[in-house]
């Protein structure tokens, strides 16, 4: 991508802290991939831990730089979010534009974003993000005048950027606010309906909107396999085997080392998970690095505040390993379910476990009910089960199971006080 450079080296310190630095160069290397960068080489120093004024030392990054220049690399991604003065010092080093992984992940996100909310969340964390870094020589502003965007003498050109930018992060602030209670409007709708709702979350490329648009079976939800291809929460309805329905979700997918600034930016988008009624954890069990990337999505939940929501994992694109490998992942989560969203096995699985949650949740009744007011129990037939108990002269006994809100719903709409338990 032009913006950040065409052929770049990626940089990673190793540290006591840190002993996935291998594996996650090359989730870099694959999020360069999808902003069109060529990754040429890939380097870790083994290091206490970063150092604080120029991330691998003065030493290494005169290397780096002989290495770059003899291959024709014009930049170089650092795999963790770095300091400004590291930012200043590696650049100032090597004469190389540099990016950190932070920037990648939000140059991603900018490129997906595809509704105005989106676009709004991903303008913020790009400012949050900017705003400590921004450099100049601060000179004094010449004009004196109290005009549009200035504050008269004495402020410098630095400073008036820093200014405009919070200026500008509060004003986003407020649209995300005013787009934050609309969709809690929504929400609070989707809640009443009487549908459970079930987030699928996951790490970013685990099979999300495949899934989605196998159950759904339509065809409008953006499938691909590049890294953060959905941004835009999507709901769908899904009917199970039996007549029910239940609402699917699918929002960002998580990462390692996602960066705070996204998570402060993409709140209102994050919080659908905490409104569903239960959480399915996607994994992609292709993965050599599923139980890295479970454990990055078990944080990503606890740092919004899910993690105390029911789940399920389920264990995606089992038709990509062998029967043995799944059998000693079965032994290890045995409550999870394992299907392949792209070939639709083990949906019945999957189904049977959304109906364990569904028999959890609901609520029974036995009510009476006269032959007239049968079309009530009619209209909520997506939301409920019911059989007739007994027939009486003036109507039925009937049993009913279903979310309480409607089974409450029909209650008070029969108007008869002679409930039979």
């Amino acid at each position: 991508m032009e913006k950040f450079g065409k052929k770049a080296i990626l940089l990673g310190v190793e540290s006591t802290y840190n002993k996935d630095s291998f594996d996650s160069l090359d989730e870099l290397e694959t999020l360069c991939k999808t902003l069109e960068i060529e990754v040429v080489d890939k380097v870790i120093q083994r290091r206490v831990k970063p150092d604080s004024v120029t991330y691998v030392g003065s030493g290494k990054l005169h290397k780096i730089k002989d290495y770059c220049l003899a291959n024709s690399i014009d930049l170089i991604v650092i795999d963790d979010e770095i300091t400004p003065i590291q930012l200043r010092n590696i650049e100032e080093i090597t004469g190389l534009k540099v990016v950190d992984r932070t920037q990648i992940i939000l140059e991603i996100f900018s490129k997906h974003a595809s509704t105005h909310e989106g676009k709004l969340q991903v303008e913020m964390a790009k400012l949050i993000y900017d705003l400590p870094r921004l450099r100049g020589k601060g000179l004094e502003l010449s004009n004196p005048g109290g005009g549009i965007g200035t504050r008269g003498p004495g402020e410098t050109i630095l400073e008036l950027d820093r200014r405009r930018i919070k200026d500008r992060i509060s004003q986003l602030k407020k649209e995300l606010e005013k787009i934050r209670k609309n969709r809690h409007t929504v929400r609070k709708s989707r809640l009443e309906s009487g549908y459970y709702i079930f987030s699928v979350v996951g790490y970013t490329n685990a099979g999300k909107s495949t899934l989605l648009s196998a159950l759904s079976k339509e065809e409008d939800i953006i499938i691909s396999d590049k890294m953060f291809s959905t941004l835009n929460p999507t709901v769908r309805r899904i009917k199970l085997p039996d007549g029910r329905f239940v609402l699917l979700s699918d929002t960002v997918g998580f990462i390692r080392k996602l960066p705070h600034t996204l998570v402060e930016a993409f709140h209102s988008t994050l919080e659908e998970i905490l409104y569903s009624d239960v959480i399915i954890i996607l994994v992609d069990v292709s993965d050599t690095n599923y139980k890295k990337k479970l454990s990055a999505s078990f944080s990503v939940l606890e740092e919004i505040k899910a993690n105390d929501k029911p789940y399920f994992i389920v264990f995606n694109k089992i038709d990509l390993v062998p029967e043995d490998y799944l059998d000693m992942i079965r032994y290890e989560y045995p409550n999870s379910v394992f299907i392949s969203a792209k070939s639709k096995l083990g949906f019945e699985v999957l189904y049977k476990k959304i109906r364990e949650y569904i028999d959890i949740f609901d609520i029974r009744k036995r009510i009476h009910i006269k032959a007239e007011q049968l079309s009530v129990i009619l209209k909520y037939a997506d939301f409920i089960e019911w059989n007739v108990v007994e027939y009486l002269n003036d109507g039925y006994i009937l049993d009913i199971k279903g979310p309480e809100n409607i089974v409450e719903k029909i209650s008070k709409q029969l108007k008869d006080d002679k409930q039979m338990f």
